[in-house]
């Protein structure tokens, strides 16, 4: 829910400042290691917007894929493996993040 409520806060914020009458769409990005689920993210989402200008919008989540791989062989590695089979370790680019990429406002 905390998640939900950060978007609805910066959503009504951004609404607040262009003088909008609704919002109409709002598109995240969340990071596939922060293990959020876009169910219940979309749930949320919804009765956290509830009584609000962002009540009814849409929300649109992608999921950004981890690049994981090997320091020492540079092979890929899956995000539930932290350790190469060459005995190297992991380093993890991307899949951490949780981007408010844009917002759609009527004013």
């Amino acid at each position: 829910m905390s998640f939900a409520e950060a978007i609805i806060r910066n959503v009504l914020r951004f609404a607040e400042e262009k003088q909008a009458k609704t919002v109409t769409s709002v598109r995240v990005r969340v990071g596939e290691l922060l293990l959020i689920n876009p169910e219940q993210l979309q749930f949320c989402f919804s009765v956290a917007s509830k009584g609000t200008i962002a009540e009814g919008a849409k929300l649109e989540i992608s999921v950004e894929r981890a690049d994981i791989r090997c320091l020492l062989c540079g092979r890929e590695l899956s995000k539930d493996e932290m350790l190469c089979e060459c005995g190297g370790f992991a380093q993890v680019k991307g899949g951490k993040d949780f981007i408010l990429e844009s917002v759609v406002v009527e004013v």
